[in-house]
């Protein structure tokens, strides 16, 4: 919303986000987009503002890896949740929108066909995507993250708990990539794997020194290769197929969008316009996608 920042009404009075829901040729809205990532980057890994982070993710001046980003989604969630009651009391009867927020949600497969490792994965997809969606449609954390975090969860009261619950029309998801889980409770793990915020899940694109999927670059990620080792983005067209599944399952078939996915190829020197125009591997990353996000569908 902070497009409208310095626009007026008629009457001189400034505009505000409010005035913006009157606007009734618009009829989906997001509150805020990727909190998980905000909650990552900002305050686990330090790599966005305000970049608090602790050891081992970072070399921050302040933050908390473990706490900070539990704290952080929780106020984010409860600041979703009191936007959209005052748009279901004030705007939606008239103007005909729906209303809901958007999680990064990348797909997790197991690095073994142990049972720990499909555990990890598991985890690896409580922690990160139902962290968002479950106090949203439950009014509650998942499950997975009050055995591990125990104490350090923040509790939803009672009020807040009917606050956040049911608080989205819809599910929105932005979707680039998977990769692959690996077990941080019975083995050792590095990079910050084997803490209850990583949910004890160590991801990586690798298994036996072969990626996943063609290694791409991301910009957003490209801002933690010092901490993984790695890149980690890769072109996986399951993954889509896979997360939107886990999603629709786990919420019972809820109206669903995807709001990001794309294509981002290698850094190249010296490569020609025409090359750069005639963009196959973007065609063939789109055509994979479509195809697998039609099989989630059927």
């Amino acid at each position: 919303m902070s497009q409208i920042e310095g626009a007026y009404l008629e009457d001189g009075k400034t505009l505000t986000n409010w005035d913006v829901f009157n606007h009734r040729e618009v009829k989906y809205w997001i509150t805020i987009n990727e909190p998980n990532l905000v909650a990552e980057m900002g305050y686990m890994r330090g790599k966005y503002p305000p970049a608090h982070c602790s050891d081992p993710f970072g070399n921050c001046p302040a933050g908390n890896s473990d706490v900070e980003p539990l704290v952080v989604m929780h106020n984010m969630l409860l600041a979703h949740a009191k936007a959209v009651k005052i748009y279901r009391e004030l705007f939606q009867a008239k103007q005909g929108g729906v209303i809901g927020i958007v999680a990064s949600a990348s797909m997790y497969e197991p690095l073994t066909e142990n049972e720990v490792d499909q555990e990890a994965a598991n985890r690896a997809l409580a922690f990160k995507v139902a962290w968002v969606f479950d106090p949203l449609v439950f009014g509650d954390y998942p499950p997975e993250m009050f055995h591990y975090h125990g104490n350090d969860l923040p509790r939803f009261s009672a009020e807040e708990k009917n606050l956040v619950k049911g608080s989205i029309d819809f599910i929105g998801i932005n979707h680039y990539s998977t990769l692959y889980a690996k077990d941080c409770i019975y083995s050792s793990c590095t990079y910050g794997g084997d803490r209850p915020i990583q949910g004890f899940a160590n991801t990586t694109g690798e298994r036996n020194g072969i990626p996943i999927g063609e290694r791409v670059r991301n910009f957003v990620m490209s801002f933690v290769e010092n901490i993984t080792g790695g890149e980690r983005f890769f072109v996986v067209p399951r993954g889509m197929e896979g997360i939107v599944n886990y999603v629709k399952e786990r919420y019972h078939n809820k109206p669903m969008y995807i709001l990001e996915n794309g294509y981002s190829p290698p850094r190249q020197q010296d490569v020609q316009v025409q090359e750069l125009l005639n963009d196959a591997k973007r065609v063939e990353y789109h055509k994979a996608y479509l195809a697998s996000l039609a099989r989630a569908i059927r």
